[in-house]
């Protein structure tokens, strides 16, 4: 049986580091996984709990359910004014209603950042390894993170093995 494992760029821009990331781990061959990017956090309608009912817009159910199917779920983030960007912020909100009764619970997940800059990614990724336990899911990997990952890529979206040998390490462990 092939797991599932759901991606989510936490980027919106189109030349983005990140959802590049994302893609490149989406190309591995990891023998009894398939790794499928959803573009969500660009997608959803803002969260408003007025619209979450038993019957939420269409791609919000749309999303709970690949999530509730999939075996794990892998999600990059850059760093936005020292936190997540708001459009995944709006896919977390979204993934975690309703309250105790969500597609997160019971999800294997793991997180990864990268920013052009010194940190990469390192509030983001704090901050969803922190609340990713809280939401019921498990934590899997190591903090990763790939600070000036503009050095770490070629133009055509190569990617530099030392980042990509710990992301290959962290799709695998996701797999199991």
């Amino acid at each position: 049986m092939t797991k599932q494992i759901f991606v989510v760029s936490g980027s919106l821009r189109k030349g983005s580091y990140t959802t590049a990331l994302c893609r490149a781990v989406c190309g591995l061959q990891i023998e009894g996984a398939k790794f499928v990017m959803r573009d969500y956090a660009r997608t959803l309608p803002i969260y408003d709990g007025d619209l979450d009912t038993d019957t939420p817009p269409t791609q919000v159910a749309e999303m709970r359910s690949e999530i509730a199917e999939s075996h794990a779920l892998l999600i990059g983030t850059p760093v936005y004014n020292y936190n997540i960007p708001g459009g995944l912020k709006n896919f977390v909100d979204w993934a975690s209603r309703p309250y105790a009764n969500h597609s997160f619970i019971g999800r294997r997940m793991g997180v990864f950042g990268c920013s052009p800059g010194e940190s990469g990614g390192k509030q983001s990724v704090e901050y969803l390894r922190n609340i990713i336990p809280l939401f019921g899911a498990t934590l899997i990997g190591p903090e990763l993170l790939f600070a000036k990952i503009d050095t770490f890529m070629s133009a055509d979206e190569a990617v530099d093995a030392s980042v990509m040998g710990p992301l290959s390490a962290l799709a695998r462990e996701l797999a199991e």
